[in-house]
């Protein structure tokens, strides 16, 4: 019998039951033990997840698991002692109660099925973002990590470096007076290879390294299709991936939600508008749009001096081939105001905020964020903010009992679920759509 996502996640959910006492993190008894680590995936982003939490001295890395041989291959070099697995829940299964912690670094559509299996077993979950792949998992992963009292992080990395704590820093001091609206923005210049967009695919033989059923994992069965899924090619599908906001729209989010100390707080309508790809129905329903401009409003809270305000998303490949249109690019008086910086334009992807007294400009990675005042005057000394920590040894000390992760699954599914609504505004481009009643409708 096939489960769906939607019915594990629901079952699994209502299994949650609150744990009394000290978390069920620490079956190490004895404080000098080493924290016992498994991680599923180990490639590319996987690989550097995995690399950044095995560099802290007191993790030891007890399993690694992946659905494609040859990663393992080059896992097993880099960590020898390690035990490896395709299947997940077979390791979950065979060392449940030899390990305290978890990293999920897979495709998005697979999260919530390790996530949820890993938070059952009373371990601490480090997830690749986005958190889930449906707005409807945020908050029963939420929920369950909350009953489980485990240590968690969500995987917006960058939120340790200088220009988005610099960012936080600003807004939470009131750098820029009262935030009036805030723009995010990716213009990709990449170019995509030839038949990025195809459909239908033509089948093509599973390799023998891969396990296509376990890539697969909770999504509807399809068949395989050579350079289209794996590795590294699923964001793009609707049935794996949650669009590029999903991706980068989420670490350009992070310093927002931050310094803005949204917490729980939920944006109130979202609209969407998007790139007429000339894409039969077919594609439409395999294929986020290649561009898009998505517009939330919040109600008021501190940080905007109790007034509503409004945030933008814009993104698009911005190359020949696709031809990026202008309402897909972040307004152009914005380039003015960049024009007064050192950055003199805009990043290809950034934020621009705009407060009552000035804007913080800034980039995705580790440049200082910008600061224009609009009287002209020098922005004020901003707190220093010290040394950038390493988000993974964060992580790490937390399992251990010493401080607490940046981005808990308590703020990062509510952080997830402002990029899923944005997702589902894509799918109904030009419509004012209520959250309250699309969270409602999710979560049912």
């Amino acid at each position: 019998m096939h489960v769906t996502r939607r019915k594990f996640i629901l079952a699994a959910g209502a299994a949650a039951l609150p744990v009394a006492g000290f978390p069920a993190i620490l079956k190490r008894r004895r404080p000098n033990e080493m924290l016992s680590h498994a991680a599923i995936g180990c490639a590319n982003q996987a690989a550097a997840d995995l690399r950044d939490l095995a560099s802290h001295r007191d993790l030891n890395v007890t399993a690694v698991c992946d659905v494609d041989s040859r990663f393992l291959a080059a896992a097993r070099r880099r960590y020898p002692h390690a035990r490896f697995y395709r299947d997940a829940f077979e390791m979950f299964a065979d060392l449940g109660d030899k390990i305290d912690s978890v990293n999920v670094s897979t495709p998005d559509h697979t999260h919530a099925q390790y996530i949820v299996e890993a938070l059952e077993r009373g371990l601490n979950v480090y997830a690749q973002k986005p958190l889930c792949h449906d707005l409807g998992e945020c908050r029963r992963i939420e929920k369950l990590a909350a009953a489980k009292k485990a240590v968690t992080q969500l995987g917006t990395q960058i939120a340790a470096w200088e220009c988005d704590r610099r960012t936080v820093a600003a807004i939470r001091t009131g750098a820029i007076g009262e935030i009036r609206h805030v723009w995010l923005f990716s213009t990709r210049r990449d170019l995509p290879p030839h038949g990025y967009f195809r459909w239908p695919l033509p089948e093509s033989p599973v390799p023998d390294t891969l396990d296509w059923k376990l890539w697969l994992g909770p999504a509807k069965h399809r068949p395989y299709a050579a350079g289209a899924y794996h590795p590294l090619n699923w964001r793009k599908w609707r049935d794996f991936g949650t669009s590029w906001l999903g991706d980068l729209g989420l670490h350009l989010m992070s310093p927002v939600w931050l310094g803005m100390e949204l917490g729980a707080a939920s944006p109130s309508t979202v609209t969407a508008e998007v790139s007429d790809d000339r894409w039969t129905p077919e594609q439409r329903a395999q294929f986020w749009p290649s561009m898009s401009h998505v517009t939330w409003t919040f109600p008021g809270v501190k940080a905007s001096g109790g007034k509503p305000f409004e945030v933008e998303w814009c993104d698009g490949f911005g190359n020949v081939a696709f031809r990026l249109e202008p309402k897909f690019m972040p307004p152009a008086f914005l380039q003015d105001v960049a024009a007064l910086t050192p950055m003199k334009r805009l990043p290809p992807q950034g934020r621009a905020i705009e407060g009552s007294r000035g804007w913080i400009l800034s980039t995705h990675f580790d440049a200082e964020p910008c600061f224009v005042m609009k009287d002209g005057s020098r922005p004020p000394a901003l707190p220093m903010v010290g040394a950038a920590p390493s988000h993974y040894h964060e992580y790490v000390d937390a399992c251990l009992g010493s401080g607490r992760t940046q981005n808990p699954f308590s703020m990062a599914g509510r952080l997830t679920e402002w990029g899923f609504m944005g997702n589902l505004a894509q799918l109904r481009p030009g419509e004012k759509i209520d959250c309250a009643k699309l969270l409602e409708e999710s979560v049912k």
